[in-house]
């Protein structure tokens, strides 16, 4: 509900999309420092500062009463995204090698859970009680969030001091990651605004097209990370690419024929399929030692891409409403055929043991 929210405040598609890329560009900023900090502290520390400010941003929203405001909501809320290389970090520590990119797929499946049973309920929510009311439940559930991060258990610090430096391939790897994570956003940022003006579909079903985007998402991400510890990176990622292309191409032809939205819908869940599997390849160029940090470093490259994802889509958005798909269908598969090719060359020369 948040893009029809500020969109009720007075915000153009274009504003929507700086509001979304600044509180990136300021979540990345926090990415590397939060990642040195969960290898020196400990992560459960990191990950409960995360989750607080995180809450603390979206609770931010529910005053506004014009949506410049929302640059401050949207700084505080991203930041919080900086647990999820510290996640990463923990489970790379803690799985065998094989299965990691299983394991990396059911936690982000189980994170598209909560949009699954939210969201068929949000847009017939807001339309009943209003889209700020809705927002202060959706605060409440992210409150109850917070409370749950209080139980995890706690990991020592690594005590390991000596000077480690990342491989050259890690480095040609974040140097193509801010593309493909461009891509990753810029067809469904402003997926809500396009379902409401050019498609026509009330208010009431925007949220069940969400909660199938996010169904998608639930289910692809687990099979591109299972397919990868399968049968490789490269072929889930290409596999991945080819589902989200032919999403992005079923909405840009759609129209407003609901029965290919539906489907479309479901098929944009790929824009996160290839995160696992990426999660996984990174896991075998990160020294142990570094772990945290490596991610870390590895989702600040991603969090440039897809801050920058949400402002590009929102100027492509205006300019045409199509445009944020018919770019995706453009450049997803080469994207991946690229990072494949970086992935295919790095991976195998590079063994380090579980930390």
């Amino acid at each position: 509900m948040w893009p029809l929210f500020l969109r009720e405040l007075g915000a153009a598609p274009q504003d929507i999309g700086l509001v979304f890329g600044v509180g990136n560009v300021v979540a990345a900023l926090c990415f590397i420092p939060g990642g040195y900090l969960a290898d020196r502290i400990g992560r459960k520390p990191m990950l409960l500062a995360a989750w607080i400010v995180s809450t603390a941003g979206a609770a931010a929203f529910l005053p506004l009463q014009e949506w410049h405001g929302a640059f401050i909501g949207s700084a505080l809320y991203w930041t919080g995204s900086i647990s999820l290389p510290i996640l990463i970090a923990q489970l790379a520590a803690t799985t065998r090698r094989e299965a990691l990119g299983r394991a990396i797929g059911l936690v982000f499946g189980a994170y598209f859970l909560g949009n699954i049973v939210s969201s068929p309920f949000s847009g017939a929510i807001g339309a009943a009680i209003g889209l700020r009311a809705t927002l202060g439940l959706a605060v409440v559930a992210f409150m109850a969030s917070s409370a749950l991060v209080f139980g995890l258990q706690a990991m020592p610090p690594i005590v390991e001091r000596e000077r480690v430096r990342f491989p050259r391939t890690f480095w040609t790897l974040l140097g193509v990651t801010p593309v493909a994570s461009l891509l990753s956003i810029v067809s469904i940022a402003l997926l809500p605004v396009y379902l409401r003006e050019i498609a026509a579909v009330p208010l009431e079903r925007v949220g069940v097209y969400a909660a199938l985007v996010a169904l998608g998402a639930a289910v692809l991400a687990p099979a591109a990370g299972r397919l990868a510890d399968a049968v490789g990176a490269v072929p889930a990622l290409i596999a991945a690419a080819t589902v989200l292309t032919t999403g992005a191409g079923l909405i840009a032809l759609s129209g407003r024929s609901e029965p290919l939205i539906v489907v479309a819908a479901l098929l944009l869940g790929a824009t996160q399929a290839a995160n696992p599997v990426l999660a996984a390849a990174v896991e075998r160029i990160i020294p142990p030692a570094r772990i945290a940090l490596g991610y870390a470093t590895y989702q600040f490259a991603f969090a440039i891409g897809f801050g920058g994802g949400g402002t590009v889509a929102g100027f492509l958005y205006e300019a045409d409403p199509l445009l944020p798909f018919l770019v995706t269908v453009a450049l997803a598969l080469p994207v991946a055929a690229v990072i494949g090719v970086v992935i295919g060359r790095a991976a195998p020369r590079q063994e380090f043991p579980i930390a």
